[in-house]
């Protein structure tokens, strides 16, 4: 359920911050290590280390990088005057007079050529927004790859008030994928989430932060600050009213990125910022609110969108796309038997926690795509992940159906799978931080249900309950926690074998190697905010 934008709330901070020049480069000097060294917003589903006779861990090698992708569609141009007759070339319906601006019926598909658009007739094949596979199965010929069928435009005004003009990929051949700018949903929330936004922000710079005062009622609340791409938003610090420091990004102790009420430092798409209250028992209650302090490594404008809950099923939707990983294919949407097991696995892990798997949607990535998306090893991103993520999650533009976005790729570097924050978008479709990738060749058929159910837990708002090096621990007080002083070995690396009845068993180990969720865990997992 989206509501309309309310008037923005930023009332005064009641304390002037710290001089923040030196603060913010110091945070963001300690986010990039702790991203570098670590998994960042602590999102990835490390590749865990073999153990092998000489109980010597290995790593296995990926296949080699690939080229950047494809150059950015053209800016677009002041509008068209003059309507064409059918057959004309066109960008937006504006162009069409009576007929409407739509795909070619019958023309060359060129993989990740601008896809070419005419002016026609609507046949009635499916309205806009109906779910599809191909663009036969679609009025105008338009297909996105998040499977729903789309109409062109040129600017945000083209699309409806709960849209935004964006990039999406159509499947214009077996082998082939081209990009138009069309109409896709902003906001996507089930009818049990309030959803408001856009509300603006005062625009971040290098060189200042935002403070934005977040009240909190009784009940859950999920904030969302969007920012230009590229931009690495960032929580320099939380704040009580009175001044009262809650978290700060530049403590460089254990605990960050997170702390013990549990928040995401950043995000990996580098475009947004994510926050759930509460998420776990130890979630401050100030008098008040909370003042979120934010900074960037860019300067960028600021749109804030917030979402609370009036009740859930439990049940979730999973939108896979198929970009190598594993071999899947799929013939018409139809999921394939080995993601099948997979996700009855995955049932069998959510189902007794409350949790269940409702509608199953599959989309393949062909062509160019595929074989650039597929496999995920720039770590060049400032902060140390690979640069082909925010690409990859964008194809989620167009999605209209709240759901979790998960995408086999065949490989990423140094990960089983990464999710894009703690918690993700959940409510945005189409941004940088939409989904969960999935190292499709490197995990076994017989684990990926329980991977599928790690990375979902990450992006529902679930951190590891325990690192690979005993420092950091969730903010849940009734998950098992193992620590160094359990590592036999000497080598400052927790082993499940040394975390067995610490916590190993947990879904949310860091290594992911077992079936068990808490109580506690279970809470916020049902709370995430595409969950019905």
């Amino acid at each position: 359920m989206v509501l309309e934008p309310a008037a923005p709330y930023n009332p005064p901070v009641p304390r002037p911050a710290p001089p923040l020049t030196s603060r913010r480069t110091l945070a963001l000097a300690a986010l990039v290590a702790v991203t570098v060294t670590g998994c960042g917003a602590r999102t990835s589903l490390e590749a865990a280390p073999r153990e092998d006779a000489g109980g010597t861990p290995g790593r296995d090698a990926g296949p080699p990088a690939r080229d950047a992708g494809p150059p950015a569609l053209p800016d677009a141009g002041p509008p068209r005057r003059d309507a064409g007759p059918p057959g004309t070339t066109c960008r937006r319906d504006l162009d069409c007079g009576d007929a409407v601006c739509r795909s070619p019926s019958d023309f060359a598909a060129v993989d990740t050529a601008p896809h070419p658009l005419v002016c026609g007739v609507d046949d009635g094949a499916g309205a806009l927004g109906e779910l599809c596979n191909t663009g036969a199965q679609c009025g105008r010929g338009l297909c996105a790859a998040a499977g729903v069928c789309v109409r062109p435009c040129v600017v945000d005004s083209d699309c409806g008030s709960n849209e935004r003009c964006r990039q999406v990929y159509a499947r214009t051949a077996a082998d082939a994928m081209q990009p138009l700018n069309a109409c896709t949903a902003l906001i996507v929330a089930p009818d049990s989430v309030q959803a408001t936004g856009p509300l603006m922000n005062e625009p971040l710079s290098t060189a200042t932060s935002t403070f934005v005062r977040a009240p909190l009622p009784s009940r859950d609340r999920f904030f969302v600050w969007l920012t230009n791409p590229s931009t690495i938003p960032f929580f320099l610090a939380v704040r009580a009213p009175d001044g009262t420091i809650l978290y700060d990004s530049a403590r460089g102790v254990p605990g960050d990125p997170a702390p013990s009420w549990g928040v995401g430092a950043a995000t990996v798409g580098e475009d947004l910022l994510t926050a759930m209250y509460p998420n776990g028992l130890r979630t401050p209650r100030p008098s008040g609110g909370m003042i979120f302090e934010l900074a960037a490594g860019a300067a960028s404008p600021v749109e804030r969108f917030e979402a609370e809950r009036t009740g859930s099923t439990g049940v979730f939707d999973i939108d896979f796309y198929l970009v190598g990983g594993g071999g899947l294919t799929t013939t018409g949407g139809a999921v394939p038997p080995e993601l099948r097991r997979a996700v009855s696995l995955a049932r069998t892990i959510l189902e007794p926690v409350g949790l269940r798997v409702g509608d199953v949607r599959v989309h393949e990535v062909v062509g160019d795509l595929r074989r650039r998306l597929g496999v995920l090893e720039d770590r060049a991103s400032p902060l140390g992940f690979p640069t082909e993520l925010p690409e990859l999650w964008r194809l989620t533009a167009g999605a209209n159906r709240p759901a979790v976005h998960v995408f086999f790729v065949r490989s990423i570097e140094g990960a089983l799978g990464i999710a894009a924050g703690i918690p993700g978008a959940q409510i945005l479709p189409g941004t940088a931080s939409s989904g969960v990738a999935i190292s499709g060749d490197l995990v076994p058929p017989d684990e990926l249900g329980l991977v599928i159910a790690h990375e979902v837990g990450h992006y529902m708002g679930l951190f590891h309950t325990s690192e690979l090096d005993g420092a950091v621990n969730d903010p849940h007080p009734d998950t098992p926690e193992c620590r160094l002083d359990r590592d036999t070995d000497g080598d400052l690396m927790l082993l499940p074998s040394e975390c067995r009845g610490a916590g190993a068993e947990n879904v949310m180990f860091w290594a992911g190697t077992g079936p068990v969720l808490s109580t506690q865990q279970a809470e916020i997992m049902r709370r995430a905010y595409f969950v019905q």
